[in-house]
């Protein structure tokens, strides 16, 4: 305890952006390309959605694959700015065959994988492998912390590969019975909900992206499942790309402004006139 000094002054604040942002729309909605404009971002493609973009991309197939990436950054001496996982939802589908090995090696699942007494190149009828299909269907969530666990462990190695991480997902509607027993539906993640609790509990940020026309926007509002650490991304919905036309060379161009997000010191303060009620 003698290297613990307690604080006498309030101290200043060690990020003014966040570190790990979400970002979760419609699929195809352009959440990949706007990405891609990202300087300096390696983009880790779970779903072959940067085959028709200019991005330094690499195709993960496996959670293996992961950790050898993180190996090759790791010996490159982390040469990127961003991190891009694209997308949360397919991590989640990696994560699974590992949750399901660990599970194996516990008491409760050692007959998970139970070879077949007369071939053991197959599962026995009676495994658990063969009568749930996977984890997630065992009884009361058991399979659930599996999975959560490993999802945890994957989210802790994109932290550790770039100081910002950009974490794509597929969006869906949820709906829920409030106070008044009223019925509400919301935009959410299309994610599990274990594994959707740490990825939002890693977020700094959590946006809404969408478009109007030839423009993108994103939507940190605090309502449903956005919101986060920094109070001037709240401030309205962020334009975050366009498409801007070149009528001389009959072509478009996609620009973004991503210092929106991430350079807030660039960015002059919104302000809204307050009326006082009477």
């Amino acid at each position: 305890m003698a290297d613990l000094i307690l604080p006498t002054k309030k101290l200043p604040p060690k990020a003014i952006s966040p570190n790990v942002t979400i970002i979760f729309s419609l699929p195809k909605a352009g959440k990949s390309s706007i990405a891609a404009e990202l300087p300096n971002a390696l983009h880790l493609d779970f779903e072959r959605g940067t085959l028709a973009l200019e991005v330094m991309s690499m195709h993960v197939k496996s959670l293996n694959d992961i950790y050898k990436i993180n190996k090759l950054v790791k010996d490159a001496k982390y040469p990127y700015k961003y991190v891009v996982v694209d997308t949360l939802s397919s991590l989640e589908e990696l994560c699974l065959p590992e949750a399901e090995r660990r599970y194996a090696k516990s008491p409760e699942g050692s007959d998970w994988f139970m070879a077949d007494a007369d071939d053991n190149t197959k599962l026995h009828k009676d495994s658990g492998k063969m009568k749930y299909g996977n984890i997630l269907n065992l009884g009361y969530g058991k399979g659930y912390r599996y999975l959560q666990d490993v999802f945890a462990e994957v989210l802790g190695v994109f932290e550790r590969m770039a100081p910002k991480v950009i974490m794509l997902a597929h969006s869906t509607t949820s709906t829920h019975t409030d106070k008044n027993d009223k019925e509400v539906t919301k935009l959410d993640l299309m994610m599990e909900k274990k594994t959707k609790f740490v990825a939002s509990f890693k977020a700094d940020a959590i946006g809404y992206f969408y478009r109007k026309g030839d423009k993108g926007y994103i939507n940190f509002s605090a309502a449903g499942d956005g919101g986060g650490r920094f109070r001037y991304l709240e401030k309205e919905d962020i334009l975050i790309s366009e498409f801007i036309q070149d009528e001389e060379a009959g072509t478009e161009k996609l620009v973004t402004y991503w210092d929106k997000v991430y350079a807030p010191k660039n960015n002059k303060p919104v302000t809204k006139k307050v009326t006082p009620k009477k």
